[in-house]
């Protein structure tokens, strides 16, 4: 048995474990079956969107904002405010009123004698406009 045995496509005289045909049949039965059973609704492409949202930011003050209309999120340290309005207007399909943006340093931590920081991250409090909500971000908390 050679060092490269696993990456060679040969079979060398052994047997390959191939399903039966038995098998494939009854999985892609399943497959068209689910496709059947619900519509796949695709997202638009929402861009760099991806890559200016890390996530919402969950504290007692945000939840009491969320219930004004106005969402806390973490951002990219390099986002702008109107980067981070485009990108909460695709992604969640509402229409942004203001953006504030909140620079906040990395705090000081021990790690035995040694100590090091935190990063520094970047805060965003969107508003949205009257009477608009995003569902399911601070609900039930």
């Amino acid at each position: 048995m050679g060092i490269f045995d696993k990456f060679s496509k040969k079979t060398y005289g052994r047997k390959a474990d191939k399903p039966s045909d038995d098998k494939k049949d009854n999985v892609l039965d399943m497959v068209k079956d689910e496709a059947k059973a619900k519509p796949v609704v695709l997202k638009e492409d929402t861009g760099r969107a991806l890559f200016v949202l890390k996530n919402y930011h969950l504290s007692e003050k945000s939840n009491v904002f969320s219930t004004k209309g106005i969402y806390v999120f973490r951002v990219d340290v390099r986002a702008n405010k109107i980067e981070v309005k485009k990108a909460v207007e695709k992604v969640y399909d509402v229409h942004v009123e203001r953006v504030n943006i909140v620079n906040t340093s990395g705090k000081k931590r021990r790690m035995g004698r040694g100590v090091g920081r935190t990063p520094d991250w970047k805060k965003a409090i969107v508003t949205l406009k009257k009477g608009e909500t995003i569902s399911g971000l601070a609900e039930g908390i």
